[in-house]
């Protein structure tokens, strides 16, 4: 499989001011897949790999002191290899198992500057809540499950996967009959890594869901780390409740029956950290940079795969598309759209909602590209209202431009831009 961030990682390497690389992201999308591909495909030595959570032994090393050169010697001795600093690459994997390993990070930037090393790991911003984490002197990646691009290029769909790469045209029918199926199984099967593979393998939506139950699964036995913080009950409450509502605005109290909203509150902060949740803020778009706009938010899983599994859907109700309803739907469309974007910018994502006592009007979608405002609309099929995406040009009218995502053909009105739903997370903003 290819991972975009491979590239990136690439660029990491060669960088004249690099410093040790912290690769964030949630359990199981794929980190130490992607640091070993790196390391087989960028590097003429070879990649040492200590995993924190198998090597409990290890983890004395570095609370002696972090004296850089002695960690390598002992390393070297506990390893029994030699490492070559200049060629090498190191890799600290579950790095959130040993604190004392991600401390001496900054360490190893001061010390060390000619040695690649990168440190992954899962929960990284639980586990190090309370301990000082070595701002400055860290790079940071963070890693989504795979695109909706990437899930082509492993289903070997690299013709059409390539078209996305391109500026939004009309597509002749038999491209979008693809790119229409394979937007269809990407709602089931989802991003994560595992799920994939076993679908390009096997063409079997039963065994992606027997991965995807296993995922879940852990992710819950995961819960019992954040006691006494939150309560796990609570977690999975939230984590269910959420699937029935996004694209919503959340009010923590339509969460859980059982719990208290402090506690939701609280239980959300959790499962953002875990990186389960993504939140996206009402913001004001009077002008940049953009700033809050009260105390809204929108929540969106992490996968939509494991979002649909969890909103215990048939896959058959898409496959088939018949007992879907269009409601939940422009949920998985919304998913989609927000998985894609959240994956291919550095940028949080927002939305647009305005907070006056009895309004309505909202715009799912706000980003920021070359000093332009862009709000963006999802609609699940190839028409929908646009009240809101007007309401807002008309009073705003510094925003030049805005885009809609649809199973509508490619086409412009004004400032209108109607994309079809596949091109998101390709797009490079602004259109020109």
């Amino acid at each position: 499989m290819f991972r975009e961030k491979i590239n990136e990682l690439a660029a990491w390497k060669i960088k004249p001011t690099r410093k040790p690389l912290v690769l964030n992201g949630a359990r199981q999308v794929g980190k130490s897949w992607l640091v070993q591909k790196f390391g087989e495909e960028y590097f003429d030595k070879k990649v040492i790999t200590i995993n924190f959570e198998k090597r409990k032994d290890l983890h004395i090393i570095f609370k002696t002191n972090f004296d850089v050169n002695r960690i390598l010697l002992e390393l070297e001795f506990a390893l029994n290899i030699k490492i070559d600093v200049a060629n090498d690459l190191l890799f600290f994997d579950e790095i959130q198992a040993c604190a004392d390993a991600l401390g001496s990070l900054r360490y190893f930037f001061e010390d060390k500057k000619e040695l690649h090393l990168i440190a992954a790991g899962s929960l990284l911003d639980f586990e190090f809540r309370n301990q000082p984490f070595p701002v400055g002197r860290v790079d940071i990646m963070n890693l989504h499950p795979m695109t909706f691009y990437e899930f082509l290029l492993a289903r070997k769909k690299d013709a059409v996967a390539n078209i996305l790469n391109e500026k939004p045209t009309f597509l002749p029918e038999v491209v979008t009959t693809i790119l229409n199926e394979e937007v269809n199984n990407y709602f089931i099967v989802g991003g994560m890594p595992e799920c994939v593979q076993s679908f390009v393998s096997n063409q079997n939506f039963k065994e992606v869901q027997e991965i995807q139950d296993n995922l879940l699964y852990s992710y819950e036995q995961d819960f019992k780390k954040y006691k006494p913080t939150v309560d796990g009950d609570a977690l999975n409450d939230i984590l269910e409740k959420s699937a029935l509502l996004i694209s919503n605005q959340i009010i923590y109290t339509h969460l859980s029956e059982r719990f208290s909203s402090p506690t939701i509150k609280k239980g959300v902060e959790v499962l953002r950290t875990a990186r389960l949740l993504n939140a996206v803020q009402n913001v004001s778009i009077s002008g940049l940079p953009l700033s809050p706009s009260g105390k809204q938010f929108k929540l969106f899983h992490l996968d939509i795969g494991l979002l649909l599994r969890k909103s215990k859907l048939s896959f058959l109700d898409i496959y088939l598309k018949k007992s879907l309803t269009a409601a939940f739907n422009g949920m998985l469309a919304e998913q989609f759209v927000a998985q894609q974007l959240i994956a291919s910018q550095k940028e949080e994502l927002t939305y647009w909602a305005r907070t006056s006592p009895g309004s309505s009007a909202e715009v799912d979608f706000v980003v920021v590209r070359e000093g332009q405002i862009i709000p963006i609309e999802v609609k699940s099929g190839k028409s929908g209202s646009l009240k809101s995406l007007h309401y807002l040009l008309e009073h705003y009218p510094h925003i030049a431009q805005a885009i809609i995502f649809s199973n509508a053909p490619f086409g412009v009105q004004g400032k209108l831009n109607f994309i079809p739903i596949y091109w998101a997370g390709r797009l490079e903003f602004p259109l020109a």
